[in-house]
């Protein structure tokens, strides 16, 4: 009898309930979609339970959904959790099932409930959505998915299943196809799909509401040939861009080398430069236009406890606006050019250097002959950023001046034409500028990384 008892036993412990870890995971997933993207009761999207449970909440009359819908995420996040954690730790992945099997058995009496005890006048067997009906299906995944952790049951549900599919041999060069499927599929919805609308629009006068009508080329020779807000916020992104690659990346690098020694508190100095892009755009906005206050900001304020009578006015002075904008992300920006060059550093071969020193470099030599030259991919990824983040430079501008005082960059630009004129098309016109400004430089990227693997 003991034999018998451990033997089962340590087929227990054979046994992989990754599967069922894994339909777990799948199940709370679609859950979770289920109730952001899917109707719970008729045909609109709108109608879904996370919107008509911010509108319970809200105190919306005729919400047609209960309080008790909030445990909808609350088991989809749990059960996403706890099958990471039977796949992460194996050991623990029949509780975190059994745990998931509960966690159904739940779904489960609460959909049932609607079914057979509707209120607030809706007739979830007659009407439920789509994301009722795959909250339902869920749930009985999320109660079946524990049938894999029984030895003998999951042995007979694998041979059944493997005697009635027969899946086709796939040859082993498509298999690297398969997993690329996926995230090109969402690619293609989220980025070129737009990105073609984007093209389109540019080409109507659409305005948002009504149906577009096609104009051709006219927004672009309104952009090049009329509107001077344009040519001012082209010549702002250049500006930003001189700036962004100069500023930055020169004091990025001289501050690399500086940490990149053994220098006493060098921890707390890279936190402290890296410690800004842990910040929101809009956060160092607010605490940038408080410096900025001609009235109660630090700046004015140490300029008059020096004596200075009359402070310049920063952010109201047309002058001087566009610079302190741009001030403010040069700021941001240096701490992440460090840490990029720093890994560059780590990453040369400290032989090279020796070498250098032993054949008599000086250090100015060494940094010009040797250091910098294999920093050349760093200084490439650098640059592209640089370029990047100020084309696309927004949040700033729309927080500290809204455009005003000539402070008007592209972005900031099109995102005002096109909500708030409702100008969609024109809107357009300009994003497509935009794309075409910044796809010079990242084929500029995209070239040197080719280049450098087929050297490789």
């Amino acid at each position: 009898m003991a034999a018998t008892t451990s033997s089962r036993a340590a087929r227990d412990d054979t046994v992989d309930v990754s599967g069922a870890n894994f339909i777990g995971l799948l199940c709370s997933a679609v859950m979770f979609i289920a109730f952001i993207f899917m109707p719970w009761h008729g045909a609109k999207l709108v109608d879904n339970v996370a919107k008509l449970l911010a509108d319970l909440l809200s105190g919306v009359p005729a919400a047609q959904v209960t309080l008790a819908a909030g445990l909808i995420p609350i088991v989809s996040v749990v059960g996403v959790v706890l099958a990471l954690w039977g796949v992460l730790q194996p050991e623990r992945g029949r509780q975190a099932a059994l745990v998931t099997l509960i966690l159904g058995i739940v779904m489960l009496v609460y959909c049932l409930s609607l079914l057979l005890f509707p209120g607030e006048g809706i007739n979830m067997l007659a009407s439920g959505g789509s994301g009722f009906w795959t909250l339902l299906v869920a749930s009985l995944g999320l109660i079946g998915q524990y049938a894999l952790t029984v030895p003998g049951l999951s042995g007979r549900i694998a041979v059944r299943a493997g005697r009635g599919v027969r899946l086709p041999a796939i040859p082993q060069k498509y298999v690297p196809y398969l997993f690329l499927i996926p995230p090109l599929i969402l690619y293609l919805v989220w980025i070129i799909g737009p990105t073609l609308a984007t093209f389109y629009i540019s080409l109507t006068n659409w305005d948002g509401v009504s149906a577009p009508g096609y104009v051709g080329m006219a927004n672009f020779e309104r952009l090049f040939t009329v509107d001077r807000t344009f040519s001012e916020a082209l010549l702002n992104n250049v500006r930003w861009l001189a700036l962004f690659i100069t500023v930055p990346t020169t004091m990025g690098l001289g501050m690399a080398l500086i940490f990149n020694t053994d220098m006493k508190g060098g921890r707390f100095y890279k936190v402290s430069f890296y410690s800004p892009l842990v910040l929101s755009f809009s956060v160092i906005a607010l605490v940038w236009a408080w410096l900025y206050n001609p009235r109660l900001g630090l700046l004015n304020s140490l300029l008059t406890g020096l004596g200075v009578t009359d402070p310049p006015g920063w952010l109201g002075d047309r002058d001087l606006a566009i610079w302190c904008v741009m001030a403010a992300a040069v700021w941001r920006q240096v701490g992440y050019v460090m840490i990029l060059y720093l890994a560059g550093l780590k990453n040369i071969d400290p032989s090279l250097v020796e070498a250098a020193i032993v054949d008599g470099a000086d250090k100015m030599s060494l940094f010009r002959r040797v250091i910098l030259p294999l920093l050349a991919p760093v200084t490439t990824v650098v640059f592209v950023i640089s370029v990047i983040d100020s084309l696309r430079a927004f949040d700033l501008v729309a927080i500290m001046t809204r455009g005003g005082q000539s402070t008007q960059v592209l972005a900031n630009f099109m995102y005002m034409e096109a909500f708030n004129n409702y100008r969609m098309g024109y809107a357009g016109a300009i994003a497509v500028v935009l794309f075409a400004i910044s796809m010079v430089f990242i084929g500029f990227y995209l070239s040197r990384v080719v280049k450098d693997e087929l050297e490789y």
